[in-house]
């Protein structure tokens, strides 16, 4: 548990430093490729437009964080979260979260605990097997296609 709390204390800082040096090759190199063709003229620098737009976009998601905050704290809790907890008694209401879901359909449907993981191992390893899928397509962006 110490292990978990401590990576999930840290991942947050070192997907912050990966950001910030991905900014930094942004503004170093410039971005944009629509037809998939390295062209050197075709470029879109970061500054001043994205910067511009991505800092008023942080600014007008940090006043709708901060205005839930700090005036609707409760605004998406539960109000079963208010009731006294029974150790006795696993209420029948848990499910996982929202981004969770899915696996818990796939161990559900599946009765075999470790043929469950081995499908849910499985449903993870197929989003890296699908850019090869797509890798023999002549446009390699999505410009041209709807």
């Amino acid at each position: 548990m110490h292990r978990f709390y401590s990576l999930h204390f840290a991942f947050p800082f070192l997907i912050f430093i990966i950001s910030i040096i991905h900014i930094i090759f942004l503004h170093e190199f410039g971005s944009s490729n629509p037809l998939g063709i390295v062209i050197v003229t075709d470029l879109s620098y970061l500054s001043p437009y994205f910067l511009l737009k991505d800092f008023f976009g942080i600014i007008l998601a940090s006043i709708a964080f901060m205005g839930v905050i700090f005036y609707v704290p409760d605004l998406f809790s539960h109000s079963i979260n208010y009731e006294m907890a029974n150790f006795l008694v696993t209420p029948t209401h848990i499910v996982p979260e929202w981004y969770f879901m899915f696996f818990y359909a796939i161990l559900r449907s599946i009765t075999n605990k470790i043929l469950g993981f081995v499908f849910m191992v499985c449903s993870v390893l197929v989003l890296f097997y699908l850019p090869r899928l797509c890798s023999g397509f002549l446009i390699r962006s999505g410009h041209f296609k709807p």
